[in-house]
């Protein structure tokens, strides 16, 4: 039986026993104050209406024809996502993972379309938005989810109202707004590991027209490792995120809203463990490594220890003008990041190589018009719009390496600046009362510029290295001058678009086919070359999907099932492949448009209540495979091909008061993060089977927990909660040197648990 056999048969068996009363899948919940404080004739309320904006306006969630995951408040709070990381385990087909230098930056996968470089030279998969605004770089990304109205997961190509490079999906994020109530909260926190966390919301109405609003959150906690040669922790994390809104409301049909947050994380270097040491491949040189060889724990041997920062600081403006007949929408926003990162290669006191530092620093500009509304007595929804970007960034990372008595540094780095503009257009018409009919396309201009800037020199006294060895851009004949050289601008144009049918039957199920096409756009490569073929950009990639679902709403809407299965076609797919460029005799290793794939899937999302038992659950299977190409016959890397969440909440009657119990369990397959051949030249050479299992994290799964006393009389609440309740030792990360024959790998976060104690007012 095939992957994509399994997968429909395991849908179809939760679904079933989803409806003979187990749970299968993830929707928002009630809030725990509706669970408890309802009646008995209401203790068996249908699940609540989930409202999303996954179309670009407000919308049922049960009527928008698409993937959508939605995560409410009361429920981003029960399973203690507390940031964008921690979506991961809470969607379907997302899979989110730790880049090799820190945390605060991310590889975003959805559906099994993944970025396979982090390089501000090229973008990723899956776009996140915030309040409407596109972040272009996941570092500095994963900020704190707090005070959030809520969270969509929306799957498959979105490129025709949310934009260029969510191919994969879309992360949609709203924050909640300033509102006419004087209201607030505050809530301190410890736990173990020193961990130890204060935050506050307070809303204030500034007359009967305008409110602020203002959060604060932070978080800090020792390290979950050390380094037993530095003597130091690893690991730990300190972080602050402030936002101010300000809504106003001048008339009835005029809303103005600004928002202002920063984001400040500072922590050591992750903790990097030795996994995989084979002497018969290493150098000599590299024999002390192998005493420092282990198969687990949270003890590195790393001889340096970088600070990591990140920097974020976000401004938007949002107007919104009911004219009447239609809406007009502007949204401007300003973003600048500042990250600074870097760790021990090795791991080891030995001083193989050391990423010294790794910064990504800039900002970017965002400028969206859209004008929306219903027309022909209302059986035509319409929307469209211009949206403007742009961006202007600095990479750097600085590799130092001994060289006889000193060492030798080499500075990759290059400032890259893009533009994108479009213009995009959707059309819904109701064919008939029931049938509607879906039609939209965007039409987009982009543009990039680099200036690499790549020297080499000994770090003992700053000075640049002579000749052609000094710069690494004069070896491969680029050099203009002063280590410089500017490629020619890149320019493309495309048009993402997507059709669809939906069906709404009496008992309110809605079933859907559509066909969307969705463009990454293209790029350049990371710095650091020495050949100028390994200079040259990359195209486009595009990915053209097929999709069908169902949302229904069974027993009198205490039972959803949201299903939908795809089939994608991946196309001219950006990738780290060896290649033999054209009058070149030697292989070059870089990011081209590597072959094409198909990739077919199934999702569930269901939500079953029980009374006051609230049970949710999620089903993601991906079964990803390369047509042609040099990774054809290879495994997706950064991709799990299952993925599973469960979650129950129940409210129970003590004589201290009402207390909210919540338990949930994620799973997820095994995950390969680098391809199992040496990828360095062609023909592949298979790796050997230590090579690959080091670079393997093999299936597992987490358990979580919260429970929330509410004292009664009172407006407080104290809640115990846990994570990796089981105590279960995965790897977040990996890292592959199988040249030089060793790997190693960064786990995942230990057992952590504490307590917390909120007040409201």
């Amino acid at each position: 039986m095939t992957h994509f056999a399994k997968a429909g048969l395991l849908a179809g068996s939760c679904a079933m026993s989803m409806i003979g009363g187990a749970a299968c899948a993830a929707s928002p919940t009630a809030a725990p104050e509706q669970q408890l404080d309802a009646t008995p004739a209401e203790a068996a309320a249908p699940v609540a209406k989930v409202v999303v904006t996954a179309q670009r306006r407000e919308q049922a969630l049960q009527d928008v024809p698409a993937a959508v995951t939605a995560i409410g408040t009361a429920e981003l709070a029960n399973k203690q996502i507390v940031d964008v990381k921690a979506l991961s385990a809470n969607a379907p087909s997302l899979l989110i993972v730790d880049t090799p230098v820190g945390k605060n930056n991310m590889i975003i996968g959805m559906r099994g379309i993944a970025p396979t470089s982090i390089s501000s030279n090229n973008d990723p998969t899956v776009g996140i938005y915030v309040n409407g605004v596109y972040y272009a770089r996941t570092a500095g990304a994963n900020a704190a989810l707090v005070d959030m109205e809520s969270v969509e997961v929306i799957r498959g190509p979105q490129g025709t109202l949310f934009g260029r490079n969510t191919i994969g999906g879309a992360l949609n994020m709203t924050t909640k707004a300033p509102k006419q109530a004087f209201e607030g909260s505050l809530r301190v926190g410890a736990g173990n590991f020193d961990q130890r966390a204060l935050g506050g919301v307070l809303n204030i109405p500034l007359g009967d027209k305008v409110a602020a609003r203002i959060v604060v959150d932070a978080l800090q906690h020792d390290g979950y490792g050390r380094s037993a040669t530095l003597g130091q922790q690893l690991g730990d994390e300190d972080r602050r995120y402030v936002r101010a809104s300000l809504r106003a409301r001048p008339t009835r049909d005029l809303l103005l809203d600004l928002t202002w947050d920063r984001f400040r994380s500072d922590a050591a270097s992750q903790v990097w463990i030795v996994n995989y040491f084979d002497p018969a491949v290493a150098a000599a040189s590299l024999a002390p490594v192998a005493q420092y060889l282990q198969s687990g724990g949270y003890t590195s041997y790393a001889g340096f220890n970088p600070a990591n920062t990140t920097d974020v600081d976000n401004s938007t403006a949002t107007l919104r003008w009911n004219t009447g007949p239609a809406t007009f929408k502007s949204i401007s926003a300003y973003r600048h990041l500042d990250t600074v990162s870097g760790y021990d290669l090795d791991a080891t006191p030995a001083f193989v190589n050391q990423l010294q530092r790794y910064g990504v620093s800039g900002h970017q500009f965002t400028q969206e018009l859209q004008v929306y509304g219903s027309a022909l007595s209302d059986r035509l929804d319409w929307i469209a719009g211009a949206y403007y970007f742009t961006e202007s960034l600095r990479d750097s990372s600085l590799v130092t390496t001994p060289s006889g008595a000193a060492a030798l540094g080499r500075l990759n780095e290059f400032d890259s600046e893009q533009t994108s503009s479009s213009i995009f257009g959707q059309l819904t018409y109701a064919i008939l009362p029931n049938l509607r009919a879906t039609a939209g396309a965007r039409l987009v201009k982009d543009r990039r510029d680099v200036d690499y800037h790549a020297p080499r020199y000994l770090t003992t006294t700053g000075a640049q290295l002579a000749g052609s060895g000094g710069c690494a851009l004069a070896a491969a004949g680029l050099d203009q001058g002063g280590c410089h050289y500017v490629p020619p601008t890149l320019r493309s144009d495309y048009t993402p678009w997507t059709l669809g049918l939906d069906y709404k039957f009496g008992d309110g199920t809605l079933v859907y086919g559509k066909v969307s096409r969705g463009f990454r756009s293209g790029g350049f490569q990371p710095a650091g070359g020495t050949s100028r073929f390994a200079y040259d950009p990359f195209d486009k990639e595009q990915v053209v999907s097929y999709e069908a679902g169902s949302k229904t709403e069974l027993f009198e809407r205490r039972l959803r099932l949201n299903l939908a299965a795809y089939i994608a076609k991946y196309g001219d797919i950006q990738q780290i492949a060896p290649h033999l460029p054209p009058g070149s005799s030697t292989t070059v290793s870089s990011v081209i448009n590597a072959g094409d794939a198909t990739v077919k899937g199934l999702e569930l999302d269901a939500q079953l209540r029980l009374g006051q038992l609230n049970l949710t659950a999620g089903i993601g299977l991906t079964d990803p495979e390369f047509d042609n190409g040099p990774f054809q016959g290879l495994s997706f890397v950064t991709t799990a091909k299952e993925t599973y969440s469960l979650a129950a909440d129940y409210p129970l009657a003590t004589p201290l008061g009402r207390l909210d119990l919540h338990l949930d369990y994620n799973w997820r397959s095994a995950v390969m993060f680098f391809q199992p051949v040496n990828t360095n030249a062609l023909p592949f050479r298979p790796l050997n089977p230590g090579q690959v299992a080091s670079n393997t994290q093999a299936g597992y799964g987490l358990l979580n927990a919260l429970f929330t006393l509410n004292l009664p009389g009172t407006n407080t609440r104290v809640s115990l909660w846990g994570k990796n309740l089981g105590g279960k030792y995965y790897w977040a990360r990996s890292n592959s040197f199988f040249l030089q024959g060793y790997n190693n790998q960064t786990p995942g976060d230990p057992r952590t648990f504490g307590i917390n104690v909120d007040y409201r007012f």
